[in-house]
């Protein structure tokens, strides 16, 4: 995969739109590959331009350049600490979560989705409740609500509260009917509808409800291509978990190989950390995933 290319601290003490666009070109390259080969293919990269990136803010910027420098900047820091989530890197995560926090105080949408993110952090760490406190912190627009919502609902999925669950999963569907994707921002252009449809599934699978679960997983792999490459990885982990609680070994080994080969293919330890339940799952039932 190609590294996005460097781009040097500006040469005029004075920065104006050209400057701030370079970073959100960046920025973006470096997001899709994330999403396609997992953070560990890009944190460095990442980490690297948040240093010429501070060079950006000491440089003097007219009132508007300087409001989207600071969300450039404060995404950058997002990107950053999403990735060292994905590496396992939590309490880099958390610091990088934080920056950009500080950073995006005067942009909302932007605000909504880190604080989404951190929440993820919880979640995939056992923390369900304390995510469930980022997630309900309310969103603005339609597209980040619905995110906020899928999330909500899987936290409460997590806990066993399956009524709290599919209402929240409700409105999820109601603000993703309402959102206009084509003016989204680029931190939540991922949740389109074939990621609506794989959370859907996702939190049926953590519901138990594998008659709701399995078509949705098996739609969203269909349509997820290589550049959600991890996406649709953790899709087929649970699709194959649906397989084994149903007690068809044969289509779950199937798919439960496609997951490891995926898997195998990304650098990404939070695919692995989700991957090993399904592989026990796997071994009770005699199984061999290799």
């Amino acid at each position: 995969m190609a590294d996005p290319a460097f781009f040097p601290p500006p040469h005029s003490s004075r920065i104006g739109t050209s400057d701030v666009e370079q970073l959100e070109a960046q920025t973006r390259s470096l997001r899709s590959v994330d999403y396609q080969y997992g953070g560990g293919a890009c944190r460095d990269a990442v980490v690297v331009r948040i240093y010429w990136a501070q060079q950006l803010l000491t440089a003097e910027a007219s009132d508007t350049v300087r409001a989207r420098l600071l969300s450039a900047v404060a995404d950058l820091h997002n990107l950053a600490g999403w990735t060292s989530f994905d590496c396992g890197q939590v309490g880099a995560a958390y610091h990088h979560f934080d920056r950009a926090l500080d950073l995006a105080r005067h942009d909302e949408d932007l605000t909504t989705n880190i604080v989404y993110r951190r929440g993820r952090v919880h979640l995939h760490h056992g923390a369900p409740g304390d995510a469930l406190a980022y997630f309900q912190r309310g969103a603005f627009a339609p597209l980040a609500s619905s995110i906020m919502y899928l999330n909500e609902a899987w936290a409460y999925a997590r806990q066993s509260r399956s009524a709290e669950a599919l209402r929240a999963l409700g409105k999820a569907h109601d603000s993703f009917a309402s959102a206009d994707p084509e003016r989204a921002p680029d931190w939540v252009r991922f949740h389109d509808e074939t990621d609506l449809t794989a959370m859907t599934g996702t939190i049926h699978a953590e519901l138990g409800d594998t008659r709701l679960a399995i078509p949705a997983l098996s739609a969203a792999i269909e349509r997820f291509g290589p550049a959600m490459a991890r996406s649709g990885t953790f899709c087929l982990i649970a699709l194959a978990s649906c397989h084994f609680l149903d007690g068809d070994l044969d289509e779950g080994q199937a798919v439960g190989l496609r997951a490891v080969s995926a898997a195998e293919e990304l650098r990404s330890e939070r695919v692995w950390d989700r991957l090993r339940p399904m592989a026990q799952a796997a071994a009770t039932r005699g199984i061999s995933l290799r």
